[in-house]
């Protein structure tokens, strides 16, 4: 049943469209737009290849509508089959030709293809339901040039139709592949933050296993402690390696995005913008986001420079909702001499006193989760410190007025972003 759907559809479709007609001077002969409809729907859908079998089902179902129509208003049955017979050949003949024309032209044909079959299977079709409708069929050129014309005209829409289709699809395609990027970049952001994390880690591991063999060497005369001492310092051992196995498999696995070459930092607040106003949205926050570019420019250090400024407007987004919901963030770049300035500010209920001394304090944090209780990790603001001076030997200062608003300006040589991209 899958498998009829579009079918189903197509000629469901065409029977509704049918209706919507022009008279013909010949006999009861009419134009409708259906057979604009027709071919769109057969190369939107993919149907191409199997028009035959669709032109079968569209043609069945136009004139059990039609018959049953013209039974409720009164028609004898004899005369009902004689008057939408040929209309319903005329989706048959169609879907033939169209399927014959189509071999190895794929499942979406291109768009002038599609024109070009649907000029000449509209008149053929129409020239075979025009024999079918009267017997003595007139071998009169105005006949075959109105039909022709007819033709040429609905195919010409048809082929119009087809294009805004595919137009619209190309840019739905386009948008999702940057959505699809977006979430990469992101992701590909989290996780090379979280790698530098955990090489700082590894550092203090390694602390930690030579003050537990330290330990052991000073314990000489106590054997069990010494034991207990040498089998710790052997056990954090274990657990460097598979750190380090862990983190070998992450790098290799992000070895194809620090290849991706250079970034301008509009683009890059671009995403960030789009990515915030998401999270805004997806929370129901009524938060205006004020982006600035000052001075542009490409770096390799995108990675990081997204990490910082990612978290310092989550923490702005996460302040003001705490504040209320209702708010605004500026994000402002710029040039200040040989230094890039980037400041992110909020609206919120800022920074009390006591808290500002311990916000780039590792493991720090005042954030909490309601449902759980479950403390954040406190690794953000101290992650972001970290990233601007050891990765982009930069400065971060914050400035705040509790009930009122919260900056934080961040300076990174221009000479450190841009030298990059060399």
């Amino acid at each position: 049943m899958r498998g009829l759907r579009h079918p189903l559809l197509i000629g469901a479709a065409v029977v509704i469209s049918s209706e919507f007609y022009l008279g013909f001077s010949i006999a009861d002969f009419r134009f409708s737009a259906a057979a604009v409809l027709f071919p769109v729907l057969l190369s939107a859908f993919g149907e191409v290849r199997d028009a035959c079998r669709t032109g079968t089902l569209t043609a069945s179902m136009v004139f059990a509508a039609r018959f049953l129509m013209d039974l409720a208003g009164g028609v004898s049955p004899v005369e009902a089959v004689s008057q939408n017979l040929p209309g319903a050949f005329f989706y048959l003949f169609y879907g033939l030709l169209f399927g014959l024309m189509a071999r190895g032209r794929g499942y979406f044909p291109t768009t002038v293809w599609a024109g070009i079959s649907a000029f000449f299977c509209d008149f053929l079709s129409n020239l075979l339901e025009s024999i079918l409708r009267i017997r003595d069929f007139p071998a009169d050129r105005e006949i075959y040039s109105a039909l022709m014309l007819v033709a040429l005209i609905r195919a010409f829409t048809a082929s119009l139709l087809l294009g805004l289709i595919r137009r619209h699809q190309l840019l739905l395609t386009r948008e999702e592949h940057e959505r699809r990027y977006q979430r990469l970049f992101l992701m590909t952001t989290a996780l090379k933050n979280e790698l530098y994390f955990m090489q700082k880690n590894t550092e203090e591991i390694e602390g930690i296993m030579s003050n537990a063999y330290r330990l052991y060497e000073r314990l000489e005369h106590e054997s069990d402690n010494r034991t207990l001492a040498l089998a710790i310092a052997r056990d954090v051992h274990e657990v460097k390696k598979d750190y380090i196995r862990i983190m070998q498999g992450m790098k290799e696995e992000l070895a194809a995005a620090e290849q991706q070459g250079t970034m301008r930092f509009q683009d890059l607040l671009r995403m960030l913008k789009s990515y915030c106003q998401h999270q805004i949205e997806q929370k129901g926050l009524r938060i205006t986001l004020d982006f600035g570019c000052g001075h542009d420019f490409c770096t390799r250090d995108h990675y990081a420079l997204m990490s910082v400024l990612k978290n310092l407007v989550v923490n702005a987004v996460e302040a003001i909702e705490s504040g209320g919901g209702q708010g605004t963030i500026l994000i402002r770049e710029e040039k200040d001499g040989s230094s890039y300035r980037f400041t992110v500010e909020d609206d919120g209920p800022g920074i009390s006193a006591r808290h500002l001394d311990y916000i780039f304090t590792m493991g720090f944090s005042t954030k909490f989760d309601e449902k759980t209780g479950s403390i954040a990790r406190g690794v953000g603001l101290p992650g972001v410190k970290m990233t601007v001076e050891e990765q982009l030997d930069g400065t971060i200062g914050v400035e705040t007025r509790p009930g009122l608003c919260t900056r934080f300006t961040v300076l990174i040589p221009a000479a450190r972003l841009e030298e990059a991209n060399e």
